[in-house]
């Protein structure tokens, strides 16, 4: 299962749909995985909205048993097609690119999502 973005901004600051997420993540804990893009994203994010938790919501993220895998060539060039076939951004672009790779499904509350041909696992 590949962890959007969303879901995990969800999560930290209490957003709608937050129990949700953590129901999925617990329900999925040991599959999980996030590309580092969006790793990145997510820690800017968190940077940017919560500077002063910033480090304790870090720590949260990185030891919380997602694997974390860094993009290859074959996830940029799934990515770069991926955004120029639907309308995505770039982070959701390589959460496509690794579920597509790893044949999961992709965790997600990012409506964008729903114009795949993937299985996706949202509340709506």
């Amino acid at each position: 299962m590949v962890v959007d973005t969303s879901v995990i901004l969800a999560v930290f600051f209490n957003e709608k749909y937050s129990d949700w997420a953590v129901e999925q993540m617990n329900r999925y804990a040991r599959e999980l995985r996030m590309s580092t893009v969006n790793l990145t994203e997510t820690l800017i994010r968190l940077q940017d909205r919560q500077p002063q938790l910033f480090a304790s919501l870090e720590e949260k993220l990185l030891y919380n048993g997602i694997r974390f895998v860094a993009p290859d060539v074959e996830q940029s060039r799934i990515a770069a097609a991926a955004r120029i076939k639907f309308p995505l951004n770039l982070g959701d672009c390589f959460v496509y690119a690794l579920a597509s790779q790893e044949d999961c499904p992709i965790l997600t509350l990012d409506k964008d999502f729903r114009v795949l041909n993937h299985e996706v696992i949202h509340p709506f």
